[in-house]
């Protein structure tokens, strides 16, 4: 963030500096073409307008290195941990009606309630969690 800014200001301070050298450099040539100006007046003016229009180019060429590297992505990864209460045992969900397997599938919420529906005899009903006391 910090190379941006000082990319912004260099930039900055190289187009004030090449406006006035091509402001000066145009002025020079302007004034060397009237009756009383000399050539060495013309030599000197695009000599300070071509330095300013380096400084101009300059300037655009840090402005475009500053918007060049604003796209960035940030990727993150979050790992969860389950710490489980006491012991605890895993076993096969069994229908209460038929005592046929369920899988996870089988579970739904239902209005904010965990039900399970039978594939095997189409019962359906709430779970409840045994109280763990």
């Amino acid at each position: 963030m910090a190379s941006k800014t000082l990319l912004y200001i260099g930039a900055g301070i190289l187009f004030l500096v090449g406006l006035c050298l091509f402001g000066y450099g145009v002025l020079s040539v302007i004034g060397s073409t009237s009756a009383q100006g000399s050539s060495n007046w013309l030599t000197f003016g695009l000599g300070f307008g071509c330095v300013g229009v380096l400084f101009l180019a300059g300037g655009a060429g840090l402005i475009y290195a500053a918007q060049r590297g604003t796209k960035t992505e940030v990727v993150q990864q979050v790992t969860m941990k389950v710490d489980l209460p006491g012991e605890t045992k895993i076993e096969q969900l069994k229908c209460r009606s038929c005592g046929g397997a369920l899988k996870a599938e089988n579970v739904k919420m239902i209005a904010g309630a965990p039900t399970v529906e039978c594939p095997y005899c189409g019962t359906t009903y709430q779970l409840t969690e045994e109280p763990k006391w």
